[in-house]
């Protein structure tokens, strides 16, 4: 007898996941953040720059049970090859700064102040800039310090301060060579609701502004045997500067607490849990799971949990 077997399913037996991803580890608004999502049973990732705002034991009490990812100190742009800059040794005084000049940061060898945009073209602020060598170095440096805080090996992801950038290969080579298992971009949301096929490139799929609008095109989507992914960013600050709390509030109201439909994790274990059932064996007679996690299958339609590292007889 030939049995149908399925093994696309998340924890839970649902084929949806949801995750959120949020960046800069504002502690006032990550707080707020986390007082409408936490009682909702959501789950996600925060990225930090650098846990200098609060003692050891504060950040991991508060950002107990979320992952943790590394949005590099400094929160630097990448500088541009040959971009014509001109560096000057003098002081920076934001008084008489030119924009057409790079003046040295005094924080951190290697890094320099340049003119730019925020969030809109009146919002003008000097911000940090690296070149490839020493944005990397910036990379192992972040990791180090999250590290300390966070446990060894908690710090897998990497996310783009500014997103995806310019000579970004040098960036992404050493993010890949280091272990991470990837690199978040910024920017306009994704429009596809697949696991990321590129997780060296990968983007959230809402924003504060959408996602009750995107949920629901999620939540709508038919089941086509293929795990499903919905991750929403980028900010928490967002919401308090766009009066959106209000959506993230009815987000989690309607979505929130529906484990039997909705897989709740961090991107990490996502993309752990996926590493893990595409090298699950399987064949007419039994599945060899031969992963640290446990897998959930259907056999003939009943549902089954094969434990890690065992194998499962049909």
């Amino acid at each position: 007898m030939k049995h149908q077997i399925d093994p696309n399913y998340f924890p839970g037996f649902t084929r949806k996941a949801v995750t959120f991803t949020i960046d800069d580890g504002n502690i006032e608004m990550d707080k707020k953040f986390l007082s409408i999502v936490r009682p909702a049973g959501i789950i996600g990732t925060f990225n930090l720059c650098s846990p200098d705002k609060l003692s050891p034991e504060e950040y991991c009490e508060m950002y107990h049970g979320y992952e943790i990812n590394n949005h590099v100190k400094l929160h630097p742009e990448l500088m541009v090859p040959n971009s014509g800059y001109i560096f000057s040794e003098e002081p920076f005084d934001p008084e008489t700064a030119d924009i057409r000049t790079l003046y040295r940061y005094p924080g951190a060898e290697g890094v320099w102040l340049v003119n730019g945009c925020y969030y809109d073209v009146s919002h003008l602020r000097w911000f940090k800039i690296a070149d490839t060598e020493v944005y990397n170095r910036l990379i192992d440096e972040t990791r180090i310090e999250l590290e300390e805080v966070f446990g060894e090996g908690s710090v897998r992801g990497f996310v783009w301060p500014f997103g995806q950038q310019v000579d970004y290969k040098g960036v992404l080579r050493h993010v890949h060579e280091a272990g991470y298992y990837g690199a978040r971009d910024a920017g306009s949301p994704v429009k596809s609701f697949s696991l990321p096929a590129d997780r060296l490139r990968w983007k959230y799929c809402a924003m504060d502004h959408d996602l009750l609008e995107v949920m629901e095109k999620y939540e709508a989507l038919a089941d086509d045997g293929e795990l499903k992914f919905f991750s929403f960013g980028v900010h928490s600050i967002d919401y308090e500067r766009n009066n959106t709390w209000g959506n993230l509030t009815a987000f989690c109201e309607k979505y929130g607490a529906r484990p039997e439909e909705f897989y709740y994790s961090t991107v990490g274990d996502i993309f752990d849990y996926e590493d893990a059932m595409a090298a699950l064996t399987v064949t007419d007679t039994e599945l060899k799971n031969d992963s640290s996690l446990p897998l959930y299958v259907k056999i003939d339609g009943n549902p089954v949990i094969i434990s890690p590292k065992s194998t499962y007889t049909v």
